[in-house]
């Protein structure tokens, strides 16, 4: 078993004091599959181009699966468009959590628990059709339970390719699991050391990253803000200590090999600065020099030129 597999979460900024509770436990949100933004992921399974006869009996089918309590997660803490549509635009904040941990505490509970990794696909499974009709003329009960179970897979784990970007691994658990809240949210109470880091995000106010320093403080977990370089658009993570830090596809690393100046990891390993930071005021003295646009300027001709080279432009 690999104790080191992580799964994160990316959150808003007005859940920071809602994440840790009193009793010295963690909050996350349950949903159904009927509430998830994919309207096809409960059905990416079958071609409906079927007789009726045949949707009939798919349709029966699908009504035995019963839906189970879900929550998603990443399997990266840097994807830019997760940080602007589940992080609020880089305000909220991502939660680091040991799955193994999580995974183990879960069947302690007897909250049947089922990790898996999002399919992404555009067409129907091409074994689902042949079970389907297996099923239907036959009839046997294990014929139908093979069908049952393909279905209830795919109708959890399947997503169109669209979503790829998500890179999503989900818990389907059970009511165990569940703490309703209302009619409209139920909550997963776990552990908070099962929480290896809190990454908050490069946009945050001072008061989020206040809240969520506070609480990795109390979790006795890892801090890290994440920042956005200027020579990669590879978003790199700064701890307590202004340790830099990068993913590797699997965990978060220190990296040593950074710019003396911003702290951004840097590939030249020659120079102690990036390419930016190493900019003098000589430097920038020669780029206007060179800069032609500056001497129309003064010569207090520029708009007309500009107005005659984007005409010629449009001739084109």
């Amino acid at each position: 078993m690999d104790d080191n597999k992580n799964l994160y979460k990316y959150m808003g900024p007005d859940i920071a004091d809602k994440f840790l509770l009193t009793n010295n436990k963690c909050s996350l949100k349950l949903s159904y599959l009927k509430d998830y933004n994919d309207p096809f992921e409960f059905f990416l399974t079958i071609d409906y181009n079927q007789e009726p006869k045949i949707l009939a009996y798919y349709k029966e089918i699908i009504s035995m699966v019963t839906e189970r309590p879900v929550t998603c997660f990443s399997k990266s803490p840097l994807i830019t468009p997760m940080w602007a549509h589940y992080a609020s635009n880089s305000q909220g904040f991502v939660v680091e959590i040991n799955e193994d941990r999580l995974k183990k505490w879960l069947r302690e509970q007897e909250a049947a628990e089922s990790f898996g990794d999002i399919d992404y696909q555009d067409t129907p499974h091409d074994h689902m059709q042949d079970m389907l009709q297996r099923a239907y003329v036959l009839c046997k009960p294990r014929h139908v339970g093979f069908l049952w179970q393909a279905v209830s897979s795919a109708a959890y784990f399947t997503k169109q390719t669209c979503w790829s970007y998500e890179q999503e691994r989900r818990l389907i658990t059970n009511q165990k699991a569940s703490n309703k809240i209302n009619e409209n949210l139920s909550l997963l109470y776990f552990p908070a050391d099962f929480v290896s880091s809190i990454i908050v995000g490069a946009k945050s106010s001072p008061e989020t990253k206040k809240q969520i320093r506070e609480i990795s403080d109390k979790i006795g977990c890892k801090y890290f803000e994440k920042r956005i370089g200027r020579t990669s658009t590879n978003p790199y993570l700064l701890d307590s200590d202004n340790n830099t830090y990068t993913f590797d596809g699997s965990d978060i690393v220190l990296h040593t090999d950074r710019c003396a100046s911003c702290l951004e990891p840097k590939s030249n390993v020659k120079s102690k600065q990036c390419a930016w930071c190493s900019i003098t005021d000589n430097h920038e003295k020669d780029a206007e020099h060179r800069n032609s646009f500056r001497m129309l300027d003064r010569a207090g001709i520029l708009d007309n030129y500009l107005k005659t080279f984007l005409e010629i432009g449009r001739r084109q």
